[in-house]
């Protein structure tokens, strides 16, 4: 995208944040077209691109598009937008495994609804942003789950070790249309976009073979989804900053949310916040699971958010306690099992293939826990990685009689490249020691 291309759609985006901020109570009517551009479509395209992803039940993918030709396929949807003819197809669902077991379906747009979606989306985006409070981090632009994690963490140093570790039930299949469509009216009033609106949450999903209406959910996989949900769910912030909850005479209860993902630390009693909570979202026909919802006292006990498990622990001459935050149980046992089947037995590539597949994931991986205390999961994912990575190379040299600690780690990371010269990270990527 040419710089200025780009700088018009910057511009376009602060134009409508700043108006967005200030006028809270002002209703936007004409956006469609601003969502029709070219530019702004051909932004939407390379976007959509980026993110990868399976084709929709019209089986086209991204490849089959470029094939076809780019310019051809956005000047259709350009000309079907503009006219008034475009129709989105249902979704198509898959599920996907959970690492708490189970599955959770994902619905897949097809590829040029995926990019009507994401059009929409830069344009509506900066005017919900404005009404977001800083208490939400999910799928907001700058911010990500290491802010919420900090979040957590500064609130437990404070000292609100009393926390609500929340789960919303089914939280993206349950949102009713109608609630949320009055969510949105509050701020957009162009009739074009709040129909192309419902029908994206309407057009069904498709699942072997059968397409099946859909009167509540919106669909996780849909390119529109998560800033629709932020949108639904900025009811409960707006709500809490409101009401003072947060404030010391409210009760010092901070509410930290990721998407549907949320925890509330207070030092005073957290059944009062829980109880306010489940009222809240019971206005806005959700509800808690029974199951997954706790009261933690983390002096005591420990609670996981974001992949992070948190709790208060003595320091080491045992004058105070201080906040630990290091990657889950689920966390490590989500890593081993990617390097377990990257380092298979039934593979039949070479050693360097294996290197080149195990490297990026691992690196992911320390990128996301370094801000935490993790050098001691660090030390111990890398010597599981070392480990499994010997034991295939012995396996494929038929060296047998030999224990994988007599192989030379530095063969690993000269030769073949593991870790990708970055051990250094194994020992300053943990963040603070524990």
């Amino acid at each position: 995208m040419s710089l200025s291309t780009s700088s018009r759609i910057q511009e376009l985006q602060r134009k409508l944040y700043r108006k967005s901020k200030a006028e809270p109570d002002y209703r936007f009517y004409t956006l469609w077209d601003k969502a029709c551009r070219k530019d702004v479509l051909e932004e939407a395209w390379r976007r959509v691109k980026a993110n990868k992803g399976a084709s929709g039940i019209d089986g086209k993918t991204i490849a089959a598009v470029e094939t076809a030709g780019v310019e051809k396929f956005l000047s259709e949807l350009e000309g079907d937008m503009v006219a008034g003819t475009y129709r989105p197809m249902p979704v198509r669902r898959v599920w996907i495994p959970k690492a708490s077991g189970g599955k959770r379906p994902l619905g897949i747009p097809a590829v040029r609804d995926r990019v009507a979606q994401m059009a929409v989306k830069m344009v509506i985006e900066p005017i919900f942003e404005a009404d977001f409070r800083a208490c939400s981090h999910g799928f907001r632009p700058k911010r990500g789950p290491h802010d919420a994690v900090q979040e957590v963490a500064k609130y437990l140093t404070w000292g609100c070790v009393n926390v609500v570790d929340a789960d919303i039930r089914d939280f993206f299949g349950q949102i009713p249309h109608d609630k949320l469509m009055r969510v949105v009216a509050r701020r957009i009033a162009d009739g074009r976009v709040m129909r192309v609106l419902k029908a994206w949450l309407s057009c069904g999903i498709m699942e072997e073979g059968r397409v099946r209406a859909q009167t509540i959910g919106t669909p996780q996989g849909g390119v529109i989804s998560p800033l629709l949900a932020n949108a639904y769910l900025n009811e409960l912030d707006v709500h809490w900053e409101k009401a003072g909850y947060a404030d010391r005479w409210g009760g010092n209860a901070h509410l930290v949310r990721y998407a549907d993902d949320l925890v509330i630390l207070t030092n005073g009693n957290a059944a009062k916040p829980l109880d306010t909570l489940r009222e809240r979202l019971s206005g806005l026909g959700l509800e808690l699971h029974p199951d997954k919802t706790r009261l933690v006292n983390a002096d005591e006990g420990s609670f996981d958010f974001l992949g992070f498990n948190f709790r208060k622990v003595w320091n080491r001459r045992r004058t105070k306690r201080f906040t630990l935050f290091i990657p889950s149980r689920k966390a490590e046992a989500s890593i081993r099992d990617r390097v377990r089947v990257l380092t298979r037995y039934e593979r039949t590539v070479k050693l360097e293939q294996v290197i080149q597949d195990i490297n990026p994931v691992v690196r992911g991986w320390v990128n996301y826990f370094k801000i935490g205390n993790s050098s001691e999961s660090f030390h111990g994912i890398r010597d599981y990685v070392v480990k499994k990575t010997m034991r295939y190379l012995r396996r494929k040299q038929l060296r047998r009689g030999f224990g994988w600690k007599t192989l030379d780690s530095d063969l690993l990371y000269g030769r073949y490249g593991l870790f990708n010269g970055y051990k250094v990270a194994w020992a300053v990527g943990g963040g603070r020691s524990c």
